[in-house]
């Protein structure tokens, strides 16, 4: 649960995420709070548009129909997708910005008898007696081509950039990322896409962490609380609680649910040798294992693994009980193979092993290579008082060096989901006007 940064980072204050936008960045924080079906209306709202961007011609196939619009471009709309997402009032709330049409109510042999092109989208009338309206906008955007498939890929998350042992992490100021949702954004961006960033200037609070994190959106709870002091503790109900060197490692993989971001604060620093920081990027890592050794990656990525983590609470805030167990593998993939989820933590590594014997020393040695890799690439040093390290916890790694027992030494950790990260990001570039 201990981490830092390179105190040399640069500071970079352009926001990232508007290089192409239209018109200049607000600069001056916004509100939080936004009213969802006001902005929904707004969203749902007929536009005007040139010529160009209407519907200039369509034609049926077996199953899609072929259009093209005025701007030159053009896009496959299969006939059951087009029914679906019929945009009447009977078939979708603009309120709500969701489908009322049911599943049992859908004909998915459902076929166009009429087609009507027009400057504002699209008219089909269908074999099951309906009627639907399209924007030209709304097809252009959703029409299966690779550019438009690749916008909402982006939309949906930021493409990752792995980083190794030349990596250093930028430095955001605390205040002003609590004021200011330009640079609120920058973080947001590039925690997406490095996993890493420094926060500079943090007040001497050991609920700072959970204070960002609700300007953001709001705290990922765990059975320590909203957040966890990270000192050595007498009776303690974790490794991390105590002055002992920490191997590098993902927080709470014996979660089902990791959590998403974890920053990590430090409230007072050990003054003599001792303490000192690491990370690694676990995603880099990975790619290493899978390019040199491709059979290691392959263990690592499909063999389930036991986390766990059994104790009793020190703090009032905590859970007076628990006894967590989660399974799944060190490196999670998803349907394309891309790396999603790295679990590493030696300490909440189950002795329990659903594997025969046999298996067992090949998992060890794909582990142990993996471990290699990561500290071969890993960044060192050592954190001040002031700051926050902020880590893509799915991804990234971290560990410390060991230090005196009765040190003052003291850093603070708390979490917050990517999904709600992602989605004040998805907010602050539609006020800032980065989506096209």
């Amino acid at each position: 649960m201990i981490g830092g940064v390179c105190p040399s980072s640069p500071v970079r204050t352009s926001c990232s995420g508007c290089s192409s936008c239209a018109s200049p960045c607000d600069k001056k924080g916004g509100q939080r709070n936004v009213s969802l079906t006001a902005a929904a209306r707004q969203l749902a709202s007929p536009q005007t548009k040139p010529l160009s961007s209407g519907v200039v011609s369509s034609s049926l196939q077996n199953e899609f129909m072929d259009v093209k619009f005025g701007d030159g471009t053009s896009g496959q709309l299969p006939f059951v997708w087009l029914r679906d997402n019929c945009q009447c009032p009977e078939c979708f709330s603009v309120e709500a910005q969701g489908r009322k049409l049911l599943y049992h109510d859908l004909d998915i042999e459902v076929q166009p008898t009429k087609v009507q092109e027009h400057i504002d989208g699209l008219t089909v009338d269908w074999s099951d007696g309906h009627k639907s309206e399209f924007s030209t906008k709304w097809l252009q955007n959703r029409a299966f081509t690779p550019t438009a498939r690749a916008m909402h890929r982006e939309r949906y998350a930021l493409r990752k950039e792995p980083w190794g042992a030349e990596h250093r992490m930028k430095d955001f100021d605390y205040n002003t990322m609590m004021s200011d949702d330009r640079e609120l954004l920058d973080w947001l961006l590039t925690m997406e896409r490095k996993g890493s960033a420094m926060l500079r200037n943090v007040p001497k609070r050991d609920v700072a962490g959970p204070e960002i994190i609700a300007h953001i959106a709001y705290v990922k709870m765990s059975h320590y609380g909203p957040h966890s002091p990270v000192i050595n503790r007498p009776n303690t109900n974790n490794v991390a609680f105590t002055n002992a060197k920490l191997g590098m490692h993902n927080d709470l993989p014996q979660y089902e649910h990791m959590p998403g971001i974890i920053f990590i604060h430090c409230v007072e620093q050990h003054p003599g040798p001792g303490g000192e920081s690491i990370s690694s990027d676990g995603l880099f890592a990975a790619e290493e294992l899978r390019r040199n050794y491709p059979e290691d990656f392959k263990i690592l990525s499909t063999t389930d693994m036991y986390f766990w983590d059994k104790g009793h609470a020190n703090y009032s805030w905590e859970m007076p009980e628990f006894f967590k167990i989660s399974k799944f593998p060190v490196i999670r993939v998803n349907a394309n193979n891309e790396v999603l989820q790295i679990a590493v933590n030696n300490s909440t590594r189950d002795s329990h092993m659903d594997l025969s014997p046999a298996e067992v020393k090949k998992h060890y040695r794909a582990y142990k290579r993996f471990n290699d890799i990561l500290y071969a690439n890993a960044l060192s040093f050592k954190m001040e008082q002031g700051d926050m390290m902020t880590l893509d916890n799915v991804r990234c790694l971290h560990g410390r060096e060991g230090y005196e027992a009765h040190s003052d030494r003291h850093i603070e950790s708390s979490y917050l989901d990517w999904d709600e990260a992602r989605c004040r990001r998805r907010r602050l570039q539609e006020k800032f006007g980065c989506y096209h």
